[in-house]
Order: structure tokens, then C-alpha cells, then sequence
């Protein structure tokens, strides 16, 4: 089995399972606190601060106060949609068979499963 990278011909090539599973105690305390944040806190923090808002707007104008309660939930869920994208892994979207029998080459980091 050849296990030079195909695209700068490196032989410095690590087993792509190996190196999703580093990253150490630190990045994946990290990456739980923000999905904990993202879920739970993110959303009702939202929620609250939208009503809040809904509710001073709306003592002056109740359209006003509902478009700003509209306002702030849409702009709550788009944060946590682009903070989420943000906190993601770039392993996460790749197939079975890449992350089962794949390799990534040190150097330029091209993803590859090498030929039998």
C-alpha cells in the first residue's frame, strides 16, 4: 500500500482517525462549553432579551415593539447558526469511508484514501 500523498508526493502521512482523536482535553472542554453555550444558553438568553426589548418598544407603538421582538429573535438565531458553523469541526461533514480508511498528508493537508 502506497502512502505517499497524491498531490505533493510527501511521505509524511498520518492515519485520519488518529488525528481527528488528538486535539487534547483542552480543545474538546472548549468545544463542549460553546455546544452547551450554543444550545441552552445562546437561545434563552435570546428569547429573554427579545422580550424585553418587545415589551420597552412596544409601551410606544405595539407594532413597533413587535417587529423589534421579531428583529431580535431573528438576529439571535442567526448568531448561533454562524457561531455554530464557527465551533464546527472540519472532520464532521466527511463520509464513513474517508474517516474509516483515509489518511491526511502532514505537509499540505490534502485528505486522501490510498490505493490498494
Amino acid at each position: 500500500m502506497n502512502l505517499t500523498c497524491p498531490k505533493c508526493s510527501s511521505e509524511d502521512t498520518q492515519k485520519l482517525s488518529l488525528v481527528m482523536s488528538q486535539g487534547g482535553v483542552a480543545e474538546k472542554g472548549a468545544k463542549l462549553g460553546a455546544s452547551y453555550g450554543l444550545n441552552i444558553l445562546l437561545p434563552l438568553m435570546t428569547v429573554i432579551f427579545s422580550i424585553l426589548i418587545g415589551v420597552m418598544f412596544g409601551l410606544f407603538n405595539p407594532l413597533l415593539g413587535l417587529i423589534a421582538f421579531v428583529g431580535v429573535l431573528f438576529g439571535g438565531y442567526t448568531l448561533r447558526k454562524w457561531l455554530k458553523a464557527k465551533v464546527k469541526s472540519k472532520y464532521a461533514d466527511l463520509p464513513a469511508q474517508m474517516k474509516q480508511n483515509g489518511f491526511q498528508c502532514n505537509r499540505c493537508e490534502h485528505l486522501f484514501i490510498p490505493a490498494t
